[in-house]
């Protein structure tokens, strides 16, 4: 884990620039900063966090795709502050570990642990959701369509990725408001600097998920059913043969796939409708031509990555940029940096849902940790805004509205997207044309 005194003797040892000391990773609308970092100080230090933080999008690609005894992920979870007492000692009571799971293993552990799980995140099994994706939208959509007011994140894309999710996992229905609380709460405890009151509070939610987590994974390890768990933990069989199965580390990535394939849609999501609704001539556009749709996602996750910010460490010494980093250096990826940079997006801070190359975006990372569930969040996108052009093209952003965002470094999006619009004017009938 990071410690205070660490972060201080890097601070004090590293060269810390003006670029540096006027970086704030929590800060949710940072683009402006970060066009002028790619250009006056592409790779800086930042003892805010202590991590060197890179910004353009060649650098971050070739550390994305570099080699892991050089660019490692294993400290991606590390959390930015340490538990205080009180909750270190709740987190051991509950057997709580966010650690290790897939995405902060290196090959040669990391690749048979991917290649179990991505069986239940085929194509196939994707789009055999799509149906359903469509039915929860239309549902959410028939509850307010006839109210002229919403707020397409509570409203729509709280609870639709979530069920999603949910089922594909295995996990009942009525489960949905203890994860979503969970999900809300991991991403401060893990990215953010919660108080020490609420690190005790968060880690009983988290312990208490936990355990849910847990038997759950007993319950399929013994009742096998045709979800991703159940997938993976036949894969986990398969690569290990005769050797028992480690439930500790099932229930980790149980624990944090659920989290990943709901709560980073539900913002990728929120930062698409906004995006498109403060670019009025692109939702109509949209509008216009339904056949944009698909790259409309793409060029949303691209301007508005739901994780605009990931970490590695090195292990060993290496230069990135023209900048020598030390073995042992934590790097904070600003992808939604990388995102923007005109070198890669032509005038890249300018929203184009004709963008001819906006699916070559870091939304999902790259490489050999490229999201599994890069398919199903494109899917529930594309679903979501197809319903929505349809019956509400007209409307428009609550005017003045203040964009929210949870305070942590690595997970974003808007927490409320207002809109409004004349009901008379939207269809309510749900059949399809």
């Amino acid at each position: 884990m990071n410690d205070e005194p660490r972060a201080a003797h890097e601070a004090a040892t590293c060269p810390v620039s003006h670029v540096g000391k006027a970086f704030d990773a929590f800060d949710a609308e940072s683009y402006p900063f970060y066009a002028r970092a790619r250009v006056e100080e592409p790779i800086f230090y930042s003892p805010q966090i202590g991590f060197w933080v890179v910004t353009r999008y060649h650098d971050i690609r070739e550390i994305l795709q570099g080699d892991p005894a050089v660019f490692s992920a294993e400290k991606v979870l590390e959390l930015l502050k340490p538990l205080c007492p009180v909750a270190m000692s709740k987190a051991i009571e509950y057997g709580l570990a966010v650690s290790p799971t897939i995405v902060d293993e290196d090959p040669p552990g990391h690749t048979p642990h991917r290649q179990a799980l991505r069986r239940g995140f085929t194509s196939d099994r994707v789009a055999a959701m799509e149906s359903r994706t469509r039915e929860l939208v239309t549902a959410r959509l028939d509850a307010f369509i006839k109210r002229g007011h919403a707020d397409l994140v509570t409203d729509l894309m709280f609870e639709v990725p979530a069920l999603i999710i949910l089922e594909m996992m295995g996990v009942a229905r009525a489960d949905l408001m203890t994860v979503r609380k969970f999900a809300k709460r991991l991403a401060v405890f893990e990215f953010g600097h919660p108080s020490d009151d609420e690190q005790i509070e968060i880690t009983d939610t988290l312990g208490e998920f936990w355990r849910y987590c847990k038997q759950h994974v007993d319950r399929l390890i013994d009742h096998a059913g045709d979800d991703a768990v159940s997938t993976f933990i036949a894969g986990m069989r398969d690569a290990t043969g005769a050797q028992p199965l480690d439930r500790q580390y099932l229930t980790t990535v149980t624990f944090s796939i659920i989290f990943a394939g709901h709560e980073t849609t539900t913002n990728a999501a929120a930062g698409a409708f906004r995006a498109l609704l403060e670019n009025r001539n692109q939702w109509e556009a949209l509008c216009a031509e339904p056949n944009l749709i698909t790259n409309a996602v793409e060029e949303s996750l691209r301007f508005y990555p739901s994780v605009p910010q990931w970490r590695r460490i090195t292990k060993q010494p290496v230069t990135i940029g023209g900048v020598d980093l030390p073995a042992g250096s934590r790097l904070l990826l600003a992808l939604g940096s990388g995102n923007r940079d005109a070198d890669h997006f032509a005038d890249g801070d300018t929203f184009d849902i004709r963008r001819d190359n906006a699916d070559e975006h870091l939304a999902f990372g790259w490489g050999r940790h490229h999201c599994l569930g890069d398919g199903l969040a494109r899917m529930e996108m594309r679903v979501a805004l197809e319903e929505l052009i349809r019956r509400m093209p007209h409307m428009q952003l609550v005017a003045g509205q203040r964009w929210e965002f949870s305070p942590n470094a690595s997970f974003r999006g808007p927490e409320h997207v207002r809109v409004i619009w004349d009901s008379s004017r939207s269809p309510i009938a749900t059949d399809r044309p």
